[in-house]
């Protein structure tokens, strides 16, 4: 047997053993082997001629981006790549939230109700007797607190805290002091 008939040999050991590492899972086992062959191809080829040994050598080569491309694009088709990567299900409706539960979740916006948790920025709130996940527009909101729907957010709720105005003259901050003028409050003026 001469040395090319050896190389070609295990040339194609080489890529046997490529084709059984789609198969069975090896960490990279069978994958150093099909290195280990192909430059065994080579070495031998070299031995039969320069030039014998130059082709293999570039067959090898040319190999890599071959397996690569079937590692990419055949091995998620073979019955062991579908067990390891997992196929995305397409949902009728993509939604995040359980907003979903009403049938048109944006006549849901500018809806009143009350928060039922803390709000950090998620929390509970209670919209008539359903109760939904939502996210604070405006910072935490404390349980009980009444909030407005703003707007929806990848299906999530988006809510802010409401207050209902008075019908007095006084601010909607009557406690606190944001709204007294700076003689109220015995503050110097800026002047």
């Amino acid at each position: 047997m001469t040395a090319l008939a050896i190389a070609m040999i295990f040339f194609i050991a080489a890529l046997v053993v490529f084709a059984i590492d789609l198969m069975i899972p090896t960490g990279g086992v069978l994958i150093a082997v099909t290195g280990l062959l192909a430059c065994v191809a080579v070495f031998f080829a070299f031995k039969h001629s320069p030039t014998s040994g130059w082709w293999m050598l570039i067959a090898s080569l040319a190999m890599i981006p071959l397996m690569l491309m079937v590692l990419i694009y055949i091995w998620p088709k073979t019955p062991f790549g579908r067990r390891i990567i997992a196929t995305p299900n397409r949902a009728d409706s993509f939604t995040w939230s359980d907003s979903a539960l009403v049938s048109d979740p944006k006549k849901l916006i500018g809806a009143f109700g009350t928060s039922e948790t803390e709000f950090l920025p998620h929390g509970m709130v209670k919209i008539g007797e359903q109760v939904y996940e939502a996210i604070s527009a405006a910072g935490p909101i404390e349980p009980g607190t009444p909030v407005r729907v703003a707007k929806l957010d990848v299906g999530r709720l988006v809510v802010v805290p409401w207050q209902h105005r008075n019908e007095s003259d006084s601010p909607m901050s009557a406690t606190s002091n944001l709204d007294r003028s700076s003689q109220e409050l015995g503050l110097d003026s800026l002047d």
